[in-house]
């Protein structure tokens, strides 16, 4: 009986054993296509995998003299390259200004040269240090929310200057869609509303952003009238270190 008893015992054991096996088996299997997968799928989205391919459509194009697709090429490889690299580091105006000028290129062969632009930076300004990207959110909100449906031609205003008391003033001004006064006050006032207007929800995000990156030392003003124009007033604290005065 013992000896039966021994065998079942035995047989459980490598009947388990091998149930275990299995199981690990299973996992090792899952784990190596999930990471399979996750390869693929950064293939696809590697920095230079895109670099690369942008170059070779961009030779493409040259040498079918489309001179102005090959621009456009270039500026959204710049564009890539400027948001993937070190997305959360601190830079100087001057980077952000070369992020701006293919950002507005794009736009302006996008739109058939549809739209105008006034960007004033002055020299004094080009080194100070901002977090990176800081001019994006509202910009890219001008196009993709205050310029949508107008009839009149697109007229951004981008400026910066730097004040005595050492703060930073960015401006930026549409004369897109605009929104109720009323609304612009309450955003200001970090009351906002639950209406889904994505318009609103843009600007919210990208008061969020400043605030996390400079607390209460920044100060943003939006000023607003519907169907006239969008304007956000920005002033941020510059370091001794931050600016060549």
């Amino acid at each position: 009986m013992a000896k039966e008893v021994e065998v079942i015992a035995r047989q459980y054991n490598t009947t388990m054993d091998k149930l275990v096996e299995s199981v690990e088996k299973e996992k090792l299997l899952n784990r190596q296509k999930k990471d399979a997968e996750i390869t693929a799928l950064e293939a696809q989205l590697n920095p230079h995998f895109l670099y690369n391919t942008l170059d070779t459509i961009n030779w493409i194009a040259i040498g079918k003299k489309e001179f102005e697709i090959s621009r456009a090429i270039t500026a959204l490889a710049v564009i890539l390259r400027y948001g993937i690299d070190n997305s959360n580091g601190v830079v100087t105006i001057r980077e952000e200004y070369e992020w701006l000028r293919q950002y507005l290129l794009l736009q302006q062969t996008r739109l058939r040269d549809g739209m105008e632009s006034h960007v004033d930076f002055p020299p004094e300004v080009m080194d100070i240090k901002v977090h990176k990207l800081l001019f994006q959110p509202f910009i890219e909100n001008c196009f993709i929310h205050g310029f949508k449906g107008i009839r009149r031609k697109p007229i951004l205003k981008i400026s910066v200057s730097l004040h005595t008391d050492g703060e930073l003033e960015i401006m930026i001004e549409d004369n897109g869609k605009g929104m109720p006064e009323q609304i612009a006050n309450k955003m200001n006032q970090w009351k906002f509303t639950d209406s889904g207007d994505k318009n609103q929800i843009g600007l919210r995000n990208a008061l969020y952003r400043i605030h996390l990156y400079y607390g209460d030392k920044a100060d943003i003003v939006i000023k607003s009238r519907e169907e006239e124009f969008t304007r956000v007033q920005i002033k941020i604290p510059v370091t001794v270190e931050d600016a060549e005065l």
